[in-house]
């Protein structure tokens, strides 16, 4: 006689099932946008292009919307996180607002520093993007048209001020052509809302990334022949020529960030742009401008809208704190603190102009020294 054995199969209870939908669920709800909102910032954003900005794992949730009230307040400001429950999943949190800026921000100011880092658009609208944030610059018609949230009001904007649209990542990272088109939709929204989306602002056909960096050429700066450093503005261990890194992927605007190597952490940028919106800008804000002789343009200590060959070119030149501090210490040794720190940025911003005013075909301008 054969002996047969039999094997019993293992069938799921229900409590098992139960117990996998649960956990299938919870899954979902944790580190999907399963069943998550159609639309962020009141309505204005669409899961979808969310979703492309924070491409992590987790939950996408709106963390503050804020938005003017009536038809006739077109600003806000909102914060949208994806964040998930899981070990070794990158949190990320953006947040997006209308902003209104001087018209020289994105070279000038400490928000948007280094400006080579940032990938520029090749086209289209004025702006740039990198992965912790960009901005874009609404056309004319619509400056002084939309304002911006300060707390829980809304500033209006100054005379001499442009509008933005803004994003910063204040966790995590985004990848910058998606950013872009965030960026460039919303701006068409924002111009449409406030009457003055004629001509909208066209989203990039492609963004202009920055070169790796390399290590400075202490008399060819930023890739630039005969361009150096006043040998007054460089102190050994502290502030001395490390690295660079360039962008000249546009036809239209040319960056350069330099990191000094020693202890001070000094940064240093310097910035030429052609880009018509960013001309208007300059021009829109450009009550502190010194007119130059013979009707070259006009100046600052650090900035100069020259008039060239073929159109205007904006240069511009912006010192870090630290690097700041640095010169006034030298400065305050010297036994006159305000001008002869002022004199060291202007030498040095006048070494850049010659190195490269010449190739925009525009005329060598001498910055006053008074």
């Amino acid at each position: 006689m054969t002996t047969q054995t039999y094997k019993k199969r293992a069938v799921p209870t229900l409590g098992t099932l139960v117990v996998l939908l649960a956990l299938t669920s919870l899954y979902c709800w944790w580190n999907t946008d399963v069943f998550g909102d159609d639309a962020y910032c009141d309505g204005q954003l669409a899961s979808r292009d969310v979703g492309s900005v924070l491409d992590s794992a987790g939950r996408i949730s709106a963390v503050t919307t804020q938005v003017g009230t009536g038809s006739e307040r077109p600003e806000f400001r909102c914060a949208i996180e994806r964040t998930s429950r899981f070990i070794g999943a990158q949190n990320q949190r953006l947040t997006l607002r209308t902003g209104t800026e001087s018209g020289s921000f994105p070279f000038t100011t400490a928000v948007w520093k280094d400006p080579a880092s940032r990938s520029y658009f090749k086209d289209g609208a004025t702006g740039a993007v990198s992965g912790t944030g960009g901005y874009v610059v609404l056309p004319k018609a619509c400056w002084g048209k939309v304002g911006a949230f300060q707390g829980s009001r809304i500033v209006v904007p100054d005379d001499g001020a442009v509008t933005t649209v803004e994003a910063a990542m204040d966790e995590g990272s985004a990848d910058p052509a998606a950013l872009a088109r965030l960026l460039t939709g919303m701006a068409q929204k924002v111009a449409t809302d406030a009457g003055c989306a004629k001509p909208a602002p066209p989203r990039p056909s492609a963004l202009a990334a920055p070169s790796d960096p390399k290590d400075t050429n202490a008399r060819a700066v930023c890739g630039l022949k005969d361009f150096s450093l006043p040998a007054a503005t460089l102190h050994a261990g502290a502030a001395e020529p490390g690295t660079e890194q360039v962008n000249r992927a546009t036809a239209h605007t040319w960056a350069c960030d330099l990191a000094l190597s020693g202890t001070s952490d000094a940064r240093l940028s310097f910035a030429a742009t052609t880009d018509p919106t960013t001309l208007e800008a300059v021009r829109n804000d450009s009550e502190a401008f010194d007119k130059l002789p013979g009707g070259k343009g006009s100046a600052t200590t650090n900035q100069a809208l020259l008039h060239c060959a073929k159109s205007d070119v904006y240069f511009a030149a912006r010192w870090n704190p630290e690097y700041e501090s640095l010169l006034m210490d030298r400065a305050r040794r010297a036994g006159d603190p305000a001008s002869t720190a002022v004199t060291l940025k202007q030498t040095t911003f006048q070494n850049f102009l010659d190195s490269t005013a010449a190739s925009y075909g525009c005329p060598r301008a001498a910055l006053s020294t008074e």
